[in-house]
């Protein structure tokens, strides 16, 4: 199934560089009524994080890429002989929005279910993954920093790529994976930051006082039971109740703004280089849409 890149190697780097050090809207939504908010919007600040319409935020552009490369692996494959039906891309919606969570719960609603497994290929047999994915024994691969990661170089699915990226499809790999470990680096060069550090002492002055031992809301909200009614738990009301006591969120994301400004600035060429890429996807995008 022709997945969206982005998502897949910023998942990739999230899970493998820092899985304890950052959570996604995925667990509990950023939104909600239940119980007592945070003041700000938290969707909002998230928003204006320097990294969020690099790696997080649905466009207009993302959907033009996504969709191109779809209809491109589905015409490679019937000229190889195959029905290839993957999912229909969904246009962004402020429905579709999520954000990571960096500084673990900001509401008491409970997220929904987890959807099921995305409609997939079914029961095709070798020939058909071959044919859409390659050989096995044939793969590109980039290396960040602390993880690497390795791609198809033949098959369907690289020729879409190929297409919207032409002879860039490595460089776009690294250059996806230096924004993922450079988004986790500036999290951690927050823990640096006297504003932040303040405002994680008094939440967790606060936290203590409501009787619950912790120095880390993310640490906090991952050491509760998966299946954690938030608007029940005492831990969780504790945690919102602190948050927006002490103003945590605002200066958190304030904070994390202004550090991960800071590694950006600090690496021009990398976010240059985004841009480039993205450009020449998109314009070709345009051209395979008509």
């Amino acid at each position: 199934m022709v997945t969206r890149k982005i998502a897949v190697l910023t998942t990739a780097v999230v899970v493998v560089v820092a899985c304890a050090a950052w959570v996604y809207a995925g667990r509990s939504g950023p939104s909600g009524p239940a119980g007592r908010q945070p003041g700000p919007d938290m969707a909002r600040l998230s928003a204006r994080l320097p990294f969020y319409p690099l790696l997080h935020a649905p466009s207009e552009r993302q959907w033009r890429i996504d969709e191109a490369e779809r209809q491109l692996a589905i015409t490679c494959m019937a000229d190889r002989g195959y029905r290839y039906a993957p999912a229909a891309i969904s246009r962004p919606s402020e429905a579709t929005v999520d954000h990571p969570l960096p500084f673990g719960l900001e509401s008491l609603a409970t997220a929904a279910a987890a959807p099921g497994p995305a409609a997939s290929e079914k029961q095709e047999s070798k020939a058909f993954f071959a044919a859409l994915y390659g050989s096995d024994d044939r793969r590109i691969s980039a290396r960040g920093k602390t993880i690497k990661v390795s791609w198809p170089a033949t098959g369907c699915q690289a020729l879409a790529e190929k297409r919207l990226l032409g002879s860039q499809r490595l460089r776009w790999l690294q250059v996806t994976i230096q924004l993922g470990e450079g988004e986790q680096q500036a999290r951690k060069n927050l823990d640096k930051d006297p504003a932040f550090r303040a405002a994680d002492a008094r939440w967790a002055r606060c936290m203590r006082a409501a009787g619950v031992e912790t120095d880390d809301p993310v640490r906090l909200l991952n050491s509760l039971p998966r299946d954690t009614d938030f608007a029940t738990s005492p831990v969780a009301k504790a945690d919102i109740r602190c948050k927006s006591d002490t103003d945590y969120l605002r200066t958190a994301y304030t904070r994390l703004a202004v550090v991960q400004r800071a590694w950006l600035d600090a690496h021009p060429a990398v976010l240059a280089t985004w841009r480039s890429l993205m450009q020449r996807q998109d314009r070709v995008a345009r051209e395979v849409l008509g």
